[in-house]
């Protein structure tokens, strides 16, 4: 049986590969070349312009999760102390008005703060930045609170509601106006200008007694009391001797008599004396 006739396509590329190593060389190169101008050509568009598009998509599900996450604004009154509200972020404290208002009279009252950072502070929770006003009227001295807020709605400037919080302090009451105010971070409460102060009248008489320190003032009398005694006592010690010297001389007894040198003699009498008879 005669062999297969040779394939005409395949027949002279095998020959022509088989003939020398130079062009079996030749020949990958090429088929690689081939490949690769293909792959460029048809190939699909390039990948980062996908992931771009992924990342806004990423970038706009983080912004609507962190609107929905932002916290709701409280109209409720829910009385608080100084020290429920310690340890809360801001933007919890200003979620509600009696929290908001005692913030702020808790940094009102520090006194550990310098005036920049005092002013900072406190415009964390007013709708303006506090002025001179406000600094000049600054408690001097340590005011403490007294007590948890009172809170009431009242009737605001527009129209519009707004809540006054009583702050009890040892100076008197600091009576703090909040509204609800649209901000960068969303809805909060904020306190109102003018932005409330306590009277300084009163801070003053808090700080009357450590000024005139009564302790020393008495601890002072007490030192001078016991001199006063004591003058009188040496005008008492002296006075005798003084005495003395005035009665001596005040007696005039005149030259002492010359003692006369032989026998005393004996007296006149009307009746012997004893012993002679």
């Amino acid at each position: 049986m005669s062999s297969s006739a040779a394939n005409p396509v395949l027949a002279p590329i095998r020959r022509w590969v088989l003939y020398s190593r130079t062009n079996l060389t030749i020949t990958i190169v090429s088929a690689f070349g081939v490949l690769f101008v293909a792959g460029a050509v048809f190939g699909q568009s390039p990948t980062p312009s996908n992931t771009a598009s992924k990342i806004q998509s990423s970038a706009a599900t983080t912004a609507t999760d962190a609107e929905s996450a932002a916290p709701d604004l409280s109209y409720e009154l829910t009385e608080v102390t100084e020290s429920s509200i310690a340890g809360k972020s801001i933007a919890s404290v200003a979620e509600s008005a009696p929290a908001t208002a005692m913030a702020y009279a808790h940094v009102y009252v520090d006194q550990s703060l310098s005036n920049s950072e005092w002013k900072t502070k406190l415009g964390v929770h007013t709708a303006e930045a506090p002025g001179v006003t406000v600094v000049n009227a600054r408690p001097l001295i340590p005011v403490a609170i007294t007590g948890p807020t009172r809170s009431e709605i009242v009737a605001g400037t527009g129209g519009e509601s707004a809540v006054q919080v009583i702050v009890p302090t040892q100076a008197g009451n600091l009576r703090v106006t909040l509204k609800a105010s649209d901000t960068a971070k969303g809805s909060t409460w904020q306190v109102q200008m003018p932005l409330p102060t306590l009277d300084r009248s009163e801070i003053d008489k808090l700080g009357a007694p450590s000024l005139a320190n009564p302790p020393t003032s008495e601890a002072a009398t007490t030192t001078t009391t016991p001199t006063s005694p004591t003058s009188p006592s040496t005008t008492l010690t002296t006075s005798p001797t003084s005495t003395a010297s005035v009665a001596v001389p005040s007696v005039d007894l005149g030259p002492a008599p010359v003692p006369v040198p032989g026998p005393i003699p004996i007296p006149d009498l009307d009746t012997p004396l004893p012993g002679t008879l």
